[in-house]
């Protein structure tokens, strides 16, 4: 289990520090700046000031409360700061921002007098802006164990092309939009694992036609997405590249998806299976995922993969006897493997300019990538957690109860999440995703300009329209799909992006991309 050993240090020091009170540089018996007559009185010391210990700020935006999103029991989340305060001397608190307006909160406490250190942002975001630091000097003196937990094509996506490191990883290009599929169901309609997007199709069919929930009403719910889950675990069955700009090899210019072939067709499908009812009607507005999976309706899933590694075996046991999903593997469309991967992203664990003690934080954060998996395990379950028999990866929490919720996590990423695999079913799932799915890209189709970090400030300033062409494509996408706008009506919507300055945008793109390619 987890040792605090610097603790032991700290006594040590302690006690050497008590037993050489008093001690001079003058001769025996007598300091140096006594005077005569004075040599049996007490000799004066000077006893040190306490040492000031650095209070540190931690927006919680992680997601490390997951488990647990009303937070901490007060006295376990104290319990749990005076362990940081005794091992490192830093003394860490916690700011929990409010349910669905954690980035309003946060933009209001940058903005404001409010004390932040350390959240966690889109780096070149936050950079463009002033908001935080350049952290090469720290890492280079407080953060050796964080440097060395990540390969260096993260640290690619943490650098600007002056050399500047703004952010602490989060992860590498992954697979994040596998297609989920209720097994059980498959064996009660005598149906095999699809292996092709046509196959899936007729499986979709089977599922909302023929009851496989048993409830006698035809309210079942082939496919649950939402507006990523169909354009990275589905287009690229349809288009060569995937989710994906590509290089049109007529003028060797980088365009969007939109304009590559495949892309019309892709759209009709999609349409087709909306109309049908394969496609969940709420897919592209608000929904929740948890409550929908407990209708035991959902028979597949291509939404981000921990909507069905962390919410399914929280209700599983509700569910009937046998219920699974299982990743539908190897399937292909006309183009290929229809998933594409998730390029590495700017996403990091950032330290602001208003941080008053930046060496603090960097400590703390090394500590958590300390001892990998320990240290980091127990910033997110306090001391609820222990290795399962003489394994230093198979781990179990020891209550069901959890009483500290990881407001002090910082380090959730691949670089400690896929050391340590959970017993516990309800998170076995997720752990096992994350230790043998997520990193097989080769699965998926990988952006073709997955190593490019494009400047997000000269994209804004050089396509004066982005947020209108950005908003366009998703809308539209959308409009199409549900029906809103007639498929008839697609070389209209590639009109109104060249009208609202695509060439602009392709322009960009592609002076960036030849500029930064490598």
């Amino acid at each position: 289990m987890y040792k605090w050993k610097r603790a032991l240090s700290f006594a040590l020091a302690a006690m050497l520090a008590a037993c050489s009170a008093g001690t001079s540089s003058g001769g025996e018996g007598q300091g140096a700046d006594e005077t005569p007559g004075t040599a049996n009185e007490t000799p004066k010391t000077n006893e040190a000031e306490p040492k000031e210990i650095p209070k540190i700020y931690i927006y919680q935006n992680t997601g490390a409360l997951n488990q647990k999103p009303e937070g901490s029991l007060p006295a376990k989340l104290e319990e749990m700061k005076r362990m940081y305060i005794e091992e490192l001397g830093i003394e860490p608190i916690a700011i929990v921002p409010p349910n669905g307006a954690a980035e309003e909160k946060l933009n209001l406490m940058l903005g404001s007098s409010d004390e932040i250190d350390t959240f966690q942002g889109n780096w070149d975001e936050y950079a463009s802006k002033g908001a935080i630091i350049p952290l090469n000097d720290l890492l280079d003196q407080y953060g050796q164990d964080i440097k060395n937990a990540w390969p260096e094509e993260a640290w690619e996506y943490m650098t600007d092309k002056e050399g500047n490191i703004w952010g602490i990883p989060r992860g590498t290009p992954a697979v994040h939009y596998p297609i989920w599929i209720r097994t059980d169901w498959l064996a009660k309609l005598n149906l095999d694992m699809p292996k092709t997007l046509d196959e899936l199709e007729a499986v979709m069919k089977a599922f909302k036609e023929q009851d496989p929930d048993g409830n006698g009403k035809d309210d079942t719910i082939p496919m649950m997405t939402d507006l990523n889950g169909i354009k990275n675990a589905l287009l690229g069955g349809y288009t060569e590249h995937g989710n994906s700009n590509w290089i049109d090899p007529a003028d060797q210019k980088v365009k969007p998806f939109e304009l590559a072939p495949g892309y019309k067709e892709f759209v009709a499908k999609m349409a087709d299976w909306y109309q049908k009812g394969y496609i969940y009607k709420e897919s592209f507005a608000k929904f929740d995922a948890l409550e929908l999976l407990k209708t035991n309706r959902v028979g597949t899933s291509s939404m981000w993969y921990s909507r069905i590694t962390l919410l399914f075996p929280q209700i599983k046991g509700n569910l009937p006897e046998g219920a699974n999903y299982e990743i539908v593997r190897g399937i292909e469309g006309p183009m290929g493997k229809p998933m594409t991967a998730s390029r590495g992203s700017t996403a990091s664990m950032v330290i602001t300019k208003k941080a008053k003690h930046p060496d603090a934080v960097m400590k703390f954060i090394n500590h958590q990538y300390q001892d990998i998996p320990a240290h980091s395990l127990t910033a997110a379950f306090g001391d609820n957690w222990r290795f399962i028999g003489d394994s230093n990866f198979e781990i179990e929490l020891i209550e069901p109860e959890i009483q500290y919720a990881g407001e002090y996590m910082v380090s959730l990423g691949t670089a400690t999440e896929t050391k340590y695999a959970f017993q516990d079913p309800i998170k076995k799932m997720h752990a096992d995703y994350l230790n043998k799915e997520l990193g097989k890209l080769d699965v998926a189709k990988m952006p073709v300009d997955a190593t490019i970090m494009y400047d997000k400030q000269k994209l804004q300033d050089n396509i004066p329209t982005l947020g209108d062409i950005d908003r366009l494509r998703n809308e539209e996408l959308v409009k199409f799909v549900t029906g809103a706008r007639p498929l008839s009506e697609f070389d209209q919507f590639i009109d109104q992006l060249q009208k609202v300055g695509l060439d602009q945008w392709i322009a960009e793109h592609t002076r960036q991309y030849n500029e930064l390619k490598k």
